[in-house]
């Protein structure tokens, strides 16, 4: 058993089952679901690149959206795919590198917890390959919030949102938004942050423990027509 799909197997213990597990992560990255809802309004499809346990992608096919989900590890896919049976909409699923992406028809793809485990130029290499496939680009990463001994595989690199700023505008994508939120497994934690932010007006914490941002793929760029 892997590191990650034991991690993944004691949060869905902790939550109760994994009706509960994939309710409850939906609720807690709501500003990252909501936005990936908000760029896949024109045909519906989207793509996750690096599914994991497939929390994310279970929520989205249950929420009127086409999506297929693609990982290299196929522990990772036997588990997603395990996790979906309890639902009536399923992603499609995929054994596949996501450094080797081809042109597609998406309008989202999007990664969670994914780019922090590269360097900066297989980053860039990362997201141009999602670019190919989807008209915008949606990526979640942990920030500099966290410290290195809090590393679940031990390469992610917790980087401010400057750095991010600056590894993304050397890609094949434009930056249309970007958002931070809290989200952690210690939600006793994360509840304290929120009031703590809720009673400063925003002000503190001043690091939030993740960080997103939204691309839309430059104009001509990969694009068949051009």
């Amino acid at each position: 058993m892997s590191k990650f799909e034991g991690y993944y197997n004691s949060e869905i213990e902790k939550y109760g089952g994994i009706r509960n597990y994939i309710n409850g992560k939906a609720k807690e990255k709501t500003p990252l679901l909501k936005r990936i809802l908000k760029y896949s309004m024109k045909n519906k499809t989207i793509l996750e690149a690096g599914c994991g346990s497939a929390a994310n992608s279970i929520y989205l096919a249950n929420n009127n959206r086409n999506v297929t989900c693609i990982d290299k590890d196929e522990e990772m896919l036997n588990l997603a795919r395990k996790n979906s049976k309890l639902f009536k909409n399923k992603p499609n699923f995929l054994k596949k590198d996501i450094f080797e992406l081809n042109n597609g028809n998406f309008d989202v793809s999007f990664s969670h917890g994914v780019l922090e485990h590269y360097q900066d130029s297989e980053i860039i290499d990362l997201v141009n390959s999602q670019l190919k496939s989807a008209e915008y680009v949606v990526v979640s990463i942990p920030s500099n919030f966290f410290k290195q001994e809090q590393a679940i595989n031990g390469d992610e690199r917790f980087l401010s949102k400057g750095y991010w700023n600056k590894i993304l505008n050397n890609t094949n994508g434009i930056i249309v938004e970007n958002f931070s939120y809290f989200y952690d497994s210690d939600l006793t934690r994360i509840k304290l942050l929120k009031i703590l932010a809720k009673i400063t007006f925003n002000i503190l914490p001043s690091k939030k423990p993740y960080l997103g941002f939204v691309l839309r793929r430059k104009e001509n760029v990969y694009n068949p027509q051009a």
